[in-house]
């Protein structure tokens, strides 16, 4: 990989994982999105760089999705109450490369089934990120976020899938988060992914909102959202969108 773009993509990587630390700092019943969006707009702008999600036409920096609404929520003039469960999914770009990163955040006093069901999302894409290493598969990736998803007692969206991230904001491959070991392509280094578990406490069916994106679990439950974008190597993958400030 050019040395230039892996320093855009880290830099993008920083700027998204310092908003998110911004934003979890933030979360609290009261909250209106529009904050939310209006800070990652802000952080983005000083640093001299750009949203990515526009350029795939989603004409928001941020999505935030509440409880049923499992991504491409639209910010809009709303509050969050006691025992929401918010995802907030957000891309940067810095000298035309793009990083994708999202992170799950309960509201005050949340359920005790949708604590575990964040905990059991973020240990998904934390073993997914674990096997992806030049000359694994595809299907590794999908394989262990179903295995651990399942563990927990949840359930994978079938629907929705991590991918290749780049110069454009969805890239080959598609990354399910379902598959067999062993199966798929073949990871090859300098790979860039976004690796992104996205679950429900069960097993559903999906629709689109009337606004055209946003995207809901059928069953009415809450659902679940962690995404890094990282870089294969030969060795540990590097997690681009990790916050490299905090302790």
């Amino acid at each position: 990989m050019a040395d230039n773009k892996l320093v855009a993509l880290q830099a993008a990587g920083q700027v998204a994982a310092q908003i998110h630390q911004e934003v979890a700092a933030m979360i609290k019943p009261g909250l209106n999105l529009l904050e939310i969006e209006a800070l990652a707009n802000k952080r983005i702008n000083e640093a001299g760089m750009k949203p990515a999600f526009p350029t795939n036409k989603f004409p928001a920096t941020c999505c935030l999705s509440v409880n049923e609404e499992i991504v491409h929520g639209l910010p809009h003039d709303f509050e969050l109450a006691e025992g929401d469960v918010l995802k907030v999914d957000l891309g940067v770009m810095s000298d035309g490369w793009m990083v994708d990163t999202a992170r799950t955040h309960g509201v005050g006093q949340i359920s005790n089934d949708a604590k575990r069901l964040l905990t059991v999302t973020e240990a998904a894409l934390e073993a997914a990120i674990k096997v992806c290493r030049a000359g694994n598969h595809v299907g590794d990736i999908g394989a262990i976020v179903e295995q651990t998803v399942k563990a927990g007692g949840c359930a994978v969206i079938r629907d929705l899938s991590g991918h290749g991230v780049g110069r454009t904001l969805q890239e080959e491959p598609t990354i399910p988060n379902f598959g067999r070991p062993g199966t798929g392509p073949i990871l090859k280094e300098g790979m860039v992914l976004a690796i992104e578990p996205i679950t429900c406490l069960k097993a559903t069916k999906i629709a689109v909102l009337s606004d055209g994106w946003t995207i809901i679990a059928q069953n009415g439950l809450a659902t679940a959202q962690f995404e890094h974008t990282i870089l294969v190597t030969d060795n540990e993958p590097l997690i681009l969108t990790k916050d490299r400030t905090a302790n």
